[in-house]
């Protein structure tokens, strides 16, 4: 799979076959989601030099030493950072999965819809909090 260009990648260099356009198939449109969110789940806030205040996670592992009070907000973190900067899907709801034996990772399904111009997509994700507090994010 090809990397996916950022905006400002895409304003500076456009590709010429490739039309300026908001419409795109629901394929590619998916795969530029889970880029986004690899990159704003695995960006804590105030690291950002865009928006250094407000974009991306909070420290996830402050969050996790409450375990298991803890999962109740990683999961509202992670809907709450993919409702603000993620406008592309709609009716995003997030589940804790239980990781079995695995006692050091957090796993979360991602349900949501992506917005097109024409219609909305179910589609899903999965999201693995790995002890380290990387956000890994797989369709």
């Amino acid at each position: 799979m090809p990397k996916e260009r950022t905006l400002l990648e895409r304003l500076h260099n456009p590709k010429a076959n490739e039309p300026l356009t908001t419409s795109q198939n629901t394929r590619t449109l998916a795969e530029s989601v889970l880029s986004h969110l690899t990159k704003v789940l695995n960006t804590r806030r105030g690291h950002s030099q865009t928006n250094p205040d407000d974009y991306g996670m909070i420290d996830l592992t402050e969050l996790v030493r409450g375990f298991p009070d803890g999962i109740a907000e990683v999961q509202s973190a992670i809907r709450s950072t993919i409702e603000t900067y993620e406008p592309r899907l709609r009716n995003v709801y997030v589940e804790y999965v239980d990781s079995g034996d695995d006692l050091f990772t957090l796993r979360f399904k991602i349900t949501a819809q992506i917005s097109t111009e024409n219609d909305r997509t179910p589609v899903w994700f999965e999201t693995v909090v790995e002890p380290s507090g990387q956000v890994v994010v797989r369709e």
